[in-house]
């Protein structure tokens, strides 16, 4: 499971499906080992206490049980942290074209957004400290609306997320975002 560089990438053409930056695989997988961590640091040393604890030997076998399970399931955690971003970067496809902006995900269950640009409010680029390390960002678009009034994409490359804010912006005519 190798993700391609930016380098490799060729452009596509003009209304052609786009592709999220690579290097949001990797952002991701930092965040979700991120959070592996956060979560162990938080349950392992209670479970450590409560052995330490323990009355008898039921309740150490108790415990020691749970302790696997914890561990198993943290397990899983580690191993949805450093999958998911990868599905996420394979299949995340966005498209602009003159009636507004198609962005298309999922795996298993597929969501296709549009958003026309007459239903275009204000737009907002956002980068995080992970994100702003890695020149990448994500963009929101805020739309009239309730059901998808603040549609995100993110794991784009900071100069792209911004010429398609003005794209956006400038196909819709408004004189401020």
């Amino acid at each position: 499971m190798t993700v391609p560089t930016p380098e490799s990438q060729t452009p596509p053409a003009p209304g052609e499906p786009q592709r999220i930056d690579p290097r949001s695989v990797t952002v991701g997988r930092i965040a979700g080992w991120i959070f592996v961590v956060i979560l162990a640091f938080i349950s392992l040393p209670a479970l450590l206490v409560a052995l330490v604890f323990a009355d008898g030997t039921r309740e150490f076998i108790g415990i020691a049980i749970g302790t696997l399970a914890v561990l198993a399931f943290l397990g899983l955690v580690a191993l949805a942290a450093h999958i998911r971003p990868l599905w996420r970067y394979r299949y995340t496809r966005y498209k602009v074209d003159p009636y507004g902006i198609q962005i298309a995900s999922g795996r298993f269950f597929r969501q296709v957004i549009t958003v026309p640009h007459a239903r275009v409010q204000h737009i907002d680029v956002l980068q995080g400290p992970l994100e702003r390390r890695f020149d990448l960002a994500n963009i929101v678009i805020y739309t009239a609306g309730t059901t998808h009034s603040a549609v995100r994409l993110s794991g784009l490359a900071h100069p792209v997320a911004i010429e398609l804010r003005e794209r956006l912006v400038k196909e819709r005519g408004l004189d401020a975002v």
